[in-house]
């Protein structure tokens, strides 16, 4: 079974407006303009063009009243030239709650007889001035912004721009985001406690706890012959290098993460966490892993033990990026190297090969796992945490190698889903600022939109 996102990422929106001075050539300026719209829409955004805008009223109030009437993620200020200042303000003032790129436009080498200059000529209509002019008071007025540039002749940013795009969308999706609670703080953990107040005004994000009983409930509820069916659809690839299990534990984990989903679909849920060690665990007569699995590979990102912190950092990445998140968990660290892996539970998208499952009975667990093989190659790892004013956040990208052989003490071998990482920074700076047993983690390298989306949340960056 393959990953099928619950819902699907929107184009990315940005109102566009460019900005020049009466004191040229409207036509050059619109001409100038073309060159940056032609690019951005190539590049995949959907561009609410409000105009070229010059001068210090109509066109300045134009372009408000058309922004006014409009949907989108930010606002792309694009100057173009140097510019009438208070004309830009105008506008930038009456949006300075909506996050912004102010982008200066490079300059271009003219052809012969372009604009009326000889072959080779640097043209500037002098963005450079126009914004730089700017940058200061949007910070003093507490727009949230990135500011970007290309040199003369080059392509425009257009990876700082996407970067900053996919953060802004996921910005504004966040505060439509719910995260469902299987149980309340598992293990008394105080490193996944959340103040739902604080994360409901920062973030966006809406939580709802679902009380284990409302799970059993919808598990009884779901007909063997759907349990049999969905049991021999999710399966049809697994291997079981320990042996087969009984087609009952099977089965069982599978009604557990029917039972999820459903849940989640009636209540809206964009991701969820069991209470695994005190309670699917101890209480219900299972494991937690395969179930968690399931529902992570269905679209709904996933993590142990009540982490709402994490989750959300699961979330955030999940939207950037458009892939499967997942969580893993802190084993052994060695001065080059951080063992990552978690206890049976693993999205399919992040198994190396066939999905491995094995029987386990030990004190605490009795039920199935898995001991598949994860891929290998670039990871972008991340833990979200409170602080006395709000969040922060630790980003760690790095380098998933080979698993060794190993187990956590009292369970068999084949070992659990597990990496070698090697951090880009040393261990020990990792550790110096570790803030969890848990990380959110994304295949590839994305801490630069992240980074963006941080930014906009007011979240610190460590």
């Amino acid at each position: 079974m393959h990953s099928s996102s619950k819902k699907q990422t929107s184009k990315l929106t940005c109102g566009y407006v460019a900005f020049g001075t009466q004191f040229y050539e409207p036509k050059n300026l619109i001409d100038i303009s073309a060159r940056a719209e032609k690019q951005l829409k190539i590049a995949g955004l959907e561009l609410l063009h409000a105009g070229v805008v010059y001068g210090e009223t109509d066109l300045p109030t134009k372009a408000i009243d058309f922004l006014k009437q409009q949907e989108f993620d930010y606002l792309f200020v694009n100057i173009i030239n140097w510019i009438d200042t208070r004309g830009v303000f105008r506008v930038l003032h009456e949006f300075r709650h909506i996050p912004m790129i102010l982008y200066s436009f490079g300059g271009f080498t003219a052809k012969e007889g372009e604009f009326g200059y000889p072959a080779g000529t640097l043209i500037s209509p002098a963005a450079g001035a126009g914004s730089t002019s700017l940058r200061y008071t949007m910070e003093q007025w507490g727009i949230k912004f990135k500011y970007l540039f290309h040199g003369p002749d080059q392509a425009m940013d257009i990876a700082g721009i996407l970067s900053f795009s996919k953060a802004a969308h996921v910005a504004k999706k966040l505060k439509h985001a719910r995260l469902g609670m299987f149980g309340f703080n598992d293990m008394g953990l105080y490193s996944t406690s959340y103040n739902p107040t604080r994360m409901r005004d920062q973030l966006g994000i809406e939580v709802e706890s679902v009380d284990l009983l409302q799970l059993k409930n919808k598990m009884a509820s779901i007909s063997d012959a759907d349990v049999k069916s969905e049991t021999a659809r999710v399966t049809q690839d697994w291997e079981y290098p320990a042996g087969m299990p009984q087609p009952e534990t099977i089965e069982k984990a599978v009604r557990m993460y029917m039972a999820t989903v459903q849940i989640c679909e009636e209540k809206g849920f964009d991701a969820v966490s069991y209470k695994c060690v005190e309670g699917v665990d101890q209480e219900m007569g299972l494991v937690h892993a395969i179930p968690a699995s399931l529902v992570n590979s269905a679209g709904y990102p996933y993590i142990d033990e009540n982490d709402l912190g994490n989750l959300a950092a699961e979330l955030m990445l999940k939207w950037l990026t458009n892939q499967q998140t997942m969580f893993i968990e802190h084993y052994e660290h060695h001065p080059d190297y951080i063992i990552l892996g978690e206890d049976g539970y693993c999205p399919f998208d992040f198994v190396e090969g066939k999905v491995q499952i094995k029987k386990i009975s030990t004190v605490l667990l009795e039920g199935i796992v898995q001991c598949s093989n994860m891929k290998k190659g670039r990871y972008t790892m991340a833990c979200l945490q409170e602080n006395y004013d709000g969040y922060q956040i630790q980003i760690v990208p790095g380098e998933a190698k080979e698993r060794p052989s190993w187990v956590e003490m009292g369970v068999p071998l084949p070992s659990w889903p597990s990496i070698t990482f090697v951090p880009d920074i040393s261990v020990r700076e990792v550790l110096d600022k570790v803030q969890s047993q848990h990380y959110a983690c994304v295949m590839g390298d994305h801490a630069e939109s992240l980074k963006d989306l941080c930014k906009l949340l007011n979240i610190k960056v460590l």
